[in-house]
């Protein structure tokens, strides 16, 4: 037994030394430089030059190869341009099969190219330097028969690339693309679905006019391909990626892992899926010129995308820091998870249970939702819920400056609830239910995409105090007449601002909005009502209604500015209102309060302020019950009359400093901008009032007189003893005349040219008795009666 295997094994290793001699007989007796020309001609059927520098020769370790020194490849010349060289390398070597070897055939089973160096340019035109690479004949082989030949397929065992470089450079955009250290392997790689393991990596440059990018990457995977080269599957794909790209405002850095399993079909049209999506420890860095710096680290993002299929989860966390000049860092973790399916001609996403969540400061954003959109036609539908959060804090923690406000805590809680949809020519909000601060506001909205259309508008509040979001009122000393007097006349620059006519004249609206309860310039409204259109120049508010200090009013306005002087429209009405109250909130000289039912009837034109108020027409009439005059005693001016009079000692003190008037009727006629009383009907204790005078609202003044009626039935109930008979039933005029912020006692003055005119009439009057009285002595019965006649004819003269 023993020998036996000995000799056995004897046998087998002379098989051995046989086999190897005869293969290294064969090796040696096939020359290599045979199929040189036919490699020359291959490339020459492709449209191209192949210069094999050098000699080939046969390699036997580890396997067979033929070994190729230096090489180059060009493209032929042409009556336009020369021939250019596309690429070089300084070794190939090429495993070819043995079988066919003996059959002087080449087929190749493996390919390491060194050194390889690629110049792919595309000029001016637009033309790549390798566009004339193929025949451009192209015929069907058959065989003798006349069928087609079979297809023949196309396997490498092995395939290396190493210490490589492939430039890309377009002068037609001024792109410019490196790739250098760039290394590929695969093994076994077959066109018949056949899974193969692929590496590569290389450095990467990437600039032009805008911007450069640099970057390193680093891909394994294993793939399958089919032989027409449409249909592709990545396993077990691991990329790695480091950026940094760069324009003239900012830089931005990025390093990544990216692991995938994917696949792509190109058959008819491009269908792939992302069916294992894992990107891990991502880190981004954004850098602006102005020092504004963005960065995200740590950034995970699992899920799978799968187009035309199952919906599949995607989510998303990162590290968030933020900093800006003059800004303090902000530190915040960023998460996101959304169920995402979309159609398998990409143009159909579904998005459900989406969650995004990120902190600033101590304050949490979480917006949750749902969302549809088609790309074409473009329609999109999406649910919104913004939990409700301190955007002051927000913003202060951002550095935002916001508006000054009158209110510190406002925009302390602001929150949206709301459907959106649309597509790109309208944009559809419904079901809005909004919290700002203590208001709830819902309603629906629409908003055309397109100048001229019509933009709809149906909100309700359920209660605002629109004061808070207004910047505070700043507090001015009170400036007196002769201050007023002294100091120089405003620029009216301000009053000649022309009316904004092509903005009103291009709005379209259509809206309604009602409120429970709304505070404005510190005016109370309760159940208001508003009504708003404009359309093609004609802008109508109508109607208005609601209570303003529980007193009930309406409201209607038009806007006409289709020409050029603005036509405006205005009536207002309203029962028992609060006079008083309303001239303190609007901050107006509060000279005036009390209950009183108003009516409005104004109109006016122009096309500037100044000419608005210019041409100002109509009139304004008051009725009330009870008013009181601030600030002014008519009573105490007729009485200062009475004592003077009666040269009696007048007390100027201890007089209220108001009037009241009963059952008071005033009526205001405004023409071309002055107002004047034209008629003012009232009761003042026991005094019967009327009065005309006027009001100048550009000067804020006044200039009234009043005329007092005193019965003699009433004089009892007056401050001051009435004497003088002369004083009953008559008029006696009181000129109130001042400017609304220098009202005070001395305002309301009587005439005391009425103390002239009594005067005369006492001394007329004991004419007329000593006349008379001398008539009866002389004349006497029915002459004397017939010259008292006369007498008093001719003393009326």
């Amino acid at each position: 037994m023993p020998t036996a295997l000995k000799y056995t094994l004897i046998g087998l290793l002379s098989v051995v030394i046989l086999a190897g001699s005869a293969l290294a007989a064969l090796v040696f007796w096939i020359d290599p430089n045979t199929f040189k020309d036919e490699i020359e001609k291959l490339a020459a059927d492709q449209g191209l030059i192949l210069h094999l520098d050098g000699d080939l020769s046969w390699q036997i370790f580890p396997n067979i190869q033929i070994a190729v020194g230096e090489a180059s490849l060009a493209t032929p010349a042409s009556p336009d341009t020369a021939s250019a060289e596309l690429l070089r390398f300084t070794q190939a070597q090429l495993a070819v099969a043995l079988k066919p070897l003996l059959q002087k055939q080449l087929v190749i089973q493996g390919v390491k190219l060194s050194g390889l160096n690629a110049n792919l340019v595309v000029d001016k035109n637009g033309a790549g330097n390798w566009s004339k690479i193929g025949n451009q004949t192209k015929t069907t082989e058959t065989t003798p028969s006349g069928q087609s030949s079979a297809k023949q397929d196309l396997g490498i065992q092995k395939l290396q690339l190493d210490n490589s470089t492939v430039h890309y450079v377009n002068a037609q955009t001024g792109q410019d693309i490196l790739l250098k250290n760039l290394s590929l392997s695969g093994e076994n790689i077959q066109l018949n679905n056949t899974e193969f393991p692929l590496r590569l990596s290389s450095e990467v440059s990437f600039k032009d006019a805008q911007q450069n990018l640099a970057a390193d990457i680093e891909l394994n995977a294993k793939l399958q391909i089919n032989d027409t080269l449409d249909n592709f599957v990545v396993n077990d794909g691991d990329i790695r990626l480091s950026a940094e790209h760069s324009n003239a405002q900012a830089k931005l850095s990025a390093k990544t892992r990216l692991k995938l399993t994917a696949t792509a079909n190109m058959k008819d049209a491009l269908v792939w899926s992302l069916s294992n999506l894992d990107v891990q420890d991502t880190s981004l860095q954004y850098s602006a010129k102005d020092g504004t710096e963005l960065k995200l680290k740590s950034l995970d993002l699992t899920g799978t995308i799968q187009p035309g299929g199952e919906p599949g989860l995607l989510r998303l966390q990162s590290e968030l820091s933020y900093s800006a000049p003059k800004q303090p860092v902000i530190n915040t973790q960023v998460t996101l998870a959304s169920t995402l399916s979309i159609d398998s001609a990409l143009n159909k996403i579904n998005s459900t249970g989406t969650v995004f969540t990120t902190s600033i400061g101590d304050e949490t954003i979480s917006i949750k939702g749902d969302a549809q959109a088609t790309i074409e036609p473009l329609s999109y539908q999406s649910s919104v819920l913004l939990s409700p959060a301190n955007f002051r804090k927000i913003a202060k923690t951002l550095a935002i400056s916001l508006p000054e406000m009158a209110e510190a805590n406002s925009l302390s809680k602001v929150g949206v609830n709301a459907t959106i949809k649309g597509d790109d020519k309208l944009i559809v909000i419904s079901g809005l239910t909004a919290t700002l601060d203590t208001s709830t506001i819902s309603g629906d909205i629409s908003l055309p995409l397109g100048e001229g259309k019509l933009t709809k508008l149906a909100l309700n509040i359920d209660k605002i105090n629109v004061d808070h979001y207004l910047p505070p009122a700043k507090e001015t000393p009170p400036t007196s007449s002769k201050d007023k007097a002294s100091a120089p006349t405003p620029s009216s620059s301000s009053d000649e601002i022309a009316l904004p006519r092509d903005m009103l004249n291009s709005l379209n609206i259509e809206a309604n909005i009602g409120a429970g309860e709304l505070i404005i310039s510190q005016l109370p409204f309760k159940n208001l009502k508003l009504k708003l259109s404009a359309k093609q120049g004609i802008t109508q508010l109508s109607p208005v209604s609601g209570l303003v200090y529980d007193s009930p009013f309406t409201i209607a306005a038009e806007i006409d500015t289709r020409a050029t002087a603005a036509k405006f429209q205005f009536k207002a009405d309203s029962k028992q209102l609060p006079i008083g109250k309303v001239l303190t909130a609007l901050e107006i000289s509060q000279e005036l309060s009390g209950l009183s039912d108003v009516d409005l009837n104004l109109s006016t034109n122009g096309a500037t302020i100044s000419s608005i108020k210019k041409n100002l027409d109509g009139n304004i009439v008051l009725s009330a019950q009870q008013l009181r005059l601030n600030n002014m005693n008519i009573e105490r001016a007729f009485c200062q009359l009475v004592n003077r009079l009666q040269q009696e000692t007048f007390d100027p003190n201890n007089w209220p400093l108001y009037t009241d008037l009963k059952d008071a009727t005033t009526k205001i006629v405004i023409t071309k901008g002055v107002a004047k009383i034209e008629q003012l009907n009232a009761g003042v204790t026991k005094l019967a009032l009327r009065g005309n005078g006027k009001v100048d609202l550009s000067s804020d003044s006044f200039d009234v007189v009043l005329n007092t009626r005193l019965a003699q039935a009433d004089q009892d109930a007056m401050a001051c003893k009435i004497n003088n008979e002369k004083l009953l039933n008559r008029d006696i005029p009181i000129r109130c005349k001042a400017n609304f912020d220098s009202v005070g006692a001395t305002s309301c003055l009587p005439d005391f040219r009425v103390i002239e005119d009594i005067a005369k009439e006492k001394a007329k009057d004991k004419v007329e008795d000593k006349a008379k009285e001398l008539i009866d002595r002389k004349m006497g019965g029915e002459n004397g009666e017939a010259a008292k006649q006369l007498f008093n004819q001719f003393f009326k003269k």
